[in-house]
């Protein structure tokens, strides 16, 4: 399939644009990829003063827009037409190979180190990745991409290939769709030439680029973990690398003073962020410019450019080394980070760490020797060949995940048969109090001893993502930019008595529970909830920046209360959340933190009295905070009930000893449930059968509807 301008090449009479001089590989580009994929290495490997390294992956993104637009543009003034077969042929031989290789890799050695809970995860991840699109599962489920803490699939990485690949799906069309535009306005004269269709393109891309760069730095203030993920914000850097293949003429032209300039430049653009930025920087938005303008400006020095530019550092044989293999160790430098850990149930040494890179650079060697290659060197004339590569591999990979999956059944199911049967979840709940306080310590005290987990969790770990409560979320200002919500009306809707339900996520968590409540009582509930927002009068500190969005919300919610008049008002929040010290504009120490926080909740609980005298006020205790989370500490092969059973955090008994003391003062009852999750010296991630949490911080709502007599209880509206 291809659209053409005729024939015989011609330049356009009017404008010729000579064209840089081309070399079979630029040196400096292999170097580019090895600065690239050497920052996300060690970036990856948690190795000091490389905390930016992420921004490897824009770099890639810069040189990929490049060379792809590059050939396509070349192709073009070459014979006149885009071939579209040819160009996923091209693709196919380039990425498939590799990248089949590995997710089937990772989906063996998955079944050896993980339990059936995240077995199950990384297989849905590898599935995703087969069809490139595991950077829209990543986003779905909201993926931290910086979090340490939750569960890392060792399949993640190829989020990146995705974002190219969908990029690369639109891309060559809209150049052929304009190769067949200019086909059909050219006159008999000529006038509509190849070169029409490049500066065309060129325009196209530079809007696109435009209106993308907007959508990133819009989506990543309100958004950030949909934003990093996302192909419309990632795609003005591929774009910024297309634009500039396709000015390549123009750019040879300038001046070799500018040019050797630019790399220089360039090259420490790239390397200022691969140092400075952290997990804390907001991402990508405008701050991603500063390696992507960086990698075009080491690509455009480069074009026909001088002698002692960054190349000589760039082309040399070790970095051309690395760059050749850039892509294979991509590929594996992330399964072996991340495995090695899971399956010992504790993180790598600096040493362990080094080696596992040293490795990762083997295997690269070999993927690039005896997979790579071979399948590169097939010759066009085979494209038919090429084209069936991706069917093959996506069957290879579902074939060995399916495969992977049975096999783990198997032996789950197996395993299940002799263990003990669960106990009964219904009956325990109608027992007093009292049990549930002694379930905990028993679960306690079995965590402390390393106890075996028992053989089947509620929830599964494979629900551990869907276990949240069924708050509606139109009802909710879930997104940074949101201020306001229409009111939902939960319980009995009808009732003139009204519940008012205030926190964020984590008041959140206890919402089936208590629209239930609600209901059996003839109350109406209506929820006002924002994420990361406490129900407290004091400027937080939300994705390294001021939260002034939260504070405008709460001015709001003190609005409708005065309206609402409810008969009770139940509060709760996350105990750790940051606050921002009026003084200074940043995060307080964590001493200051707090005594900001009890602040905040003293004039909160004032503007609610004022606004709803009449209301009585509740506060619900926070639960713990887990060093990582619930299913990346249960779904090791090696987990046991002590993996992430840990002391009470301090930072949250803190807190909510500050809620205590606040809510005496303010005539407000304070719900304590720290028994019901721990005792006096652990807090256990399993009660019986009952997986707490749901990540670090959230409880499932399973365990909540399991301590549901006991909340209401101790609310008694």
């Amino acid at each position: 399939m291809a659209s053409d301008l005729g024939t015989e090449p011609r330049r356009s009479a009017r404008n010729p644009e000579p064209q840089p001089k081309r070399s079979a590989q630029r040196g400096d580009i292999q170097g580019m990829r090895a600065v690239a994929v050497l920052l996300v290495v060690l970036s990856h490997a948690h190795i000091a003063g490389f905390t930016g390294g992420y921004v490897g992956v824009d770099v890639f993104f810069v040189i990929s827009g490049f060379l792809i637009t590059g050939i396509l543009a070349r192709e073009v003034r070459r014979s006149g037409r885009v071939s579209i077969l040819d160009f996923y042929a091209r693709r196919a031989r380039r990425i498939l190979p590799a990248a089949s290789v590995a997710l089937v890799a990772i989906a063996v050695a998955a079944a050896f180190v993980y339990t059936t809970g995240n077995l199950r995860l990384v297989l849905k991840d590898v599935v995703w990745a087969a069809f490139f699109g595991e950077n829209i599962n990543l986003a779905r489920a909201g993926t931290d991409y910086f979090s340490t803490s939750s569960f890392v699939s060792p399949v993640q990485h190829f989020w990146s290939l995705a974002v190219e690949e969908q990029f690369y799906l639109a891309w060559p069309a809209l150049i052929a769709a304009l190769v067949l535009l200019a086909r059909r306005g050219r006159s008999a004269d000529g006038e509509h030439t190849r070169e029409t269709v490049v500066r065309w393109s060129a325009a196209v891309i530079a809007v696109l680029v435009v209106l993308s760069f907007i959508w990133s730095v819009w989506r990543t203030g309100a958004e950030p973990q949909m934003a990093y993920y996302s192909t419309f914000t990632r795609g003005w850097e591929l774009g910024i690398g297309a634009l500039l293949a396709l000015c390549a003429g123009w750019v040879s032209r300038r001046p070799a003073p500018l040019k050797l300039v630019a790399t220089w430049v360039g090259l420490a653009a790239i390397v200022l962020a691969g140092t400075q930025y952290d997990d804390a920087t907001p991402f990508p938005g405008h701050h991603a410019a500063l390696p992507v303008l960086g990698a075009a400006l080491v690509l455009a020095g480069g074009i026909d450019g001088p002698r002692w530019g960054a190349r000589v550092l760039l082309d040399t044989r070790p970095m051309r080394f690395v760059g050749d293999i850039s892509y294979s160790l991509y590929l594996w430098h992330w399964p072996l980070l991340i495995l090695p850990p899971a399956y010992l149930g504790h993180p790598v040494s600096l040493r362990g760490r080094l080696v596992l890179i040293a490795a990762a650079i083997v295997l690269a060697w070999l993927s690039y020797r005896f997979v790579e290659t071979p399948f590169r060197s097939v010759g066009s004339q085979r494209r038919s060949r090429a084209l069936v590569l991706w069917p093959v591999a996506v069957a290879l990979v579902l074939v060995s995940a399916l495969g992977v999956r049975a096999g783990d059944s198997w032996l789950q199911g197996s395993k299940a048969t002799e263990q003990a049967a669960s106990f009964d979840r219904a009956a325990a709940q109608q027992q007093g109090a009292d049990s549930y306080v002694r379930d905990v310590r028993q679960a306690a005290a079995l965590s402390r001893d390393g106890a075996d987990l028992p053989g089947t969790l509620h929830p599964a770990l494979t629900d551990l993502f869907d276990d949240v409560s069924r708050a509606p979320g139109q009802c909710m200002a879930l997104a940074v930019p949101k201020v306001s919500h229409p009111l939902c009306s939960g319980g009995d809707a009808s009732s003139s008595r009204t519940v008012a339900v205030i926190g964020d996520s984590h008041m959140g968590v206890w919402y089936d529970v208590l629209n239930a409540y609600a209901k059996d009582k003839g109350l109406r509930l209506v929820p006002f909830t924002k994420a990361s927002c406490l129900p407290i009068d004091q400027l937080q500190w939300y994705y390294g920046k001021p939260y002034p969005e939260c504070s405008t919300y709460r001015d709001w919610v003190v609005g409708q209360i005065a309206k609402l008049e409810p008969a009770y008002i139940v509060m709760s929040g996350s105990a750790f959340q940051t606050m921002a010290d009026p003084q200074t504009q940043r995060p307080p120490s964590a001493a200051r933190g707090t005594q900001l926080f009890e602040q905040g909740v003293d004039r909160w609980l004032q503007r609610l009295e004022a606004a709803s005298p009449q209301s009585k006020r509740q506060i619900i205790s926070d639960g713990n905070l887990l060093p990582k989370d619930a299913g990346a500490c249960l779904g090791s092969r090696t987990s046991t009930m002590a993996t992430c059973a840990k002391p009470h955090n301090a930072l949250v008994e803190d807190r909510n000893a500050a809620w205590q003391r606040a809510a005496r003062r303010h005539d407000t009852q304070f719900v304590d449930m720290t028994p019901y999750f721990c005792d006096e010296r652990t807090c256990p991630v399993v009660v019986r059968d009952i997986v707490v949490y749901r990540d670090r911080d959230h409880i499932t709502t399973t365990y909540a509807e399991h301590l549901a007599p006991v909340l209401r209880s101790r609310l008694a509206w």
